[in-house]
């Protein structure tokens, strides 16, 4: 009776753990809690696989010290530098840039340029530190520090699965490769430096709302602050962040997680105020209305700018975006898929509000004269990155299912395949966009270019 008792006494234990990971997830118990520090320590061990892909990507930004880099913005950067250098101030007034006239001066011959100063000032530093190689060495700076942020975020929105295996390939490969990213980091463009410091404010946020720290949400806002003053458009992913916090808060503490964006946006727009009021001080108001707009007269003597104001309409994100992004398509389809546990759903629907605030703004200026290019809504980049791993990794859970219907695994399956297409399709866009594709401005879709309309 001993013998049987201790026998079945050790059957339950192995049963329990037969059933709690049946369906590919742990379930809350001892085997779930069992299991949870295994899955750890293999995602501790795989430091190999972001390191891969990570120098993977820097050899395909090393891109960024070929080419003469004459791009109408490399220019307007690289002689504010040197109007800092040489004492002049923040300001393209008495350049070499506008004494032709084919700069107009209402919008560039200000006495205070109308970006923030932090990115140029970087590239300041860096260029009286290392010469023209400060340029690009700023580029592959801000590709380090968004990598290493990306997967720091994807860790945190993920949780509490462990980012191994499947998704830590694909949450790097992406880190490395989404083409919005390799393309502004491939020019002598402010957009990178934006774009790593906004993912860095933003994994710290989430980690910190899910920690319900508040110094670490103080801290991110500083951060996110300090992103603004790169350009002021940084301050559009504070939204999106908010909605995510919430999303990954349990009920109970979603009060907590109010609190924390609270902290965390107050002292982001805290940070961006004095940037405000020293353009009010200098230029007469704090939001300028030229700053970055074309001028009527550009518009009108510029076919390329006409075309990018007037000819391209503001809904024209919802069509190239997809065609640059190849992973935003299936990510919204594996939404659709039945069996998607709840939390995860409310997660990855948030991350959809993310980048639809992104386009909405982006669209907005578009339709008041703004022109139209993928590349000014790069602040999504951490939102599809997210998306996808979080989404396609739980189709990817549930193919591993064994108590689904034969339709239902059709269509799991259909979906793996789908997500993998769509992702392979994307690496090679960030390859091809900064390394075959140097010559173009825009971003060039590898598949369905619509006749050039880029």
């Amino acid at each position: 009776m001993r013998a049987e008792s201790r026998t079945g006494t050790e059957d339950r234990p192995r049963a329990a753990t037969k059933r709690a990971t049946r369906d590919g997830r742990p379930r809350a118990g001892v085997s779930g809690a069992a299991a949870r520090p295994r899955a750890e320590a293999v995602a501790r061990a795989a430091w190999w696989i972001p390191a891969l892909w990570f120098a993977l990507g820097l050899l395909c930004r090393l891109v960024v010290f070929q080419g003469s880099h004459r791009e109408g913005d490399e220019l307007v950067y690289r002689s504010l530098v040197v109007q800092l250098e040489s004492g002049h101030g923040y300001t393209l007034r008495g350049t070499p840039l506008l004494a032709d006239g084919s700069w107009p001066l209402d919008q560039y011959g200000n006495a205070l340029f109308f970006h923030p100063p932090a990115g140029v000032g970087l590239l300041w530093l860096l260029h009286s530190m290392l010469g023209p190689m400060g340029y690009p060495i700023a580029q592959l700076l801000s590709y380090a520090l968004f990598f290493w942020s990306m997967l720091a975020l994807v860790r945190a929105v993920s949780a509490p699965e462990p980012l191994a295996g499947p998704r830590l390939h694909a949450a790097a490969a992406l880190a490395a490769f989404t083409p919005i990213m390799t393309h502004v980091m491939s020019r002598f463009w402010i957009d990178g430096p934006m774009l790593a410091a906004a993912t860095l404010a933003g994994a710290l946020f989430i980690r910190s709302a899910s920690a319900g720290d508040a110094r670490g949400a103080a801290v991110a806002g500083l951060a996110m602050g300090a992103a603004s003053w790169v350009k002021t458009a940084a301050l559009v992913s504070v939204p999106g962040l908010l909605l995510v916090a919430w999303a990954m808060a349990e009920p109970a503490a979603r009060s907590r997680a109010v609190w924390l964006g609270l902290i965390f946006a107050g002292i982001a727009v805290a940070v961006q105020l004095p940037w405000e009021l020293w353009q009010w001080s200098v230029v007469g108001h704090p939001f300028p209305a030229w700053a970055g707009k074309p001028s009527p007269e550009l518009v009108a003597t510029n076919a390329y700018v006409h075309d990018l104001t007037v000819v391209r309409k503001p809904w024209v994100y919802l069509t190239l975006l997809p065609r640059s992004v190849w992973t935003l398509a299936p990510s919204l389809l594996c939404l659709a898929t039945p069996g998607f546990d709840p939390r995860t759903r409310r997660v990855a629907l948030a991350l959809v509000g993310w980048i639809a605030v992104i386009l909405a703004v982006v669209m907005g200026l578009g339709a008041i004269g703004y022109s139209k290019l993928v590349r000014y809504a790069v602040l999504v980049t951490p939102a599809t990155v997210a998306l996808f791993v979080v989404a396609a990794g739980e189709v990817w859970r549930l193919l591993g299912s064994s108590a689904r219907a034969p339709r239902a695994r059709s269509l799991v399956r259909a979906l793996v395949l789908l997500a993998a297409f769509g992702l392979a399709l994307e690496v090679a866009q960030g390859i091809a966009t900064p390394v075959f594709m140097s010559d173009r401005d825009l971003i060039v879709p590898l598949l369905w270019p619509a006749g050039g309309k880029y």
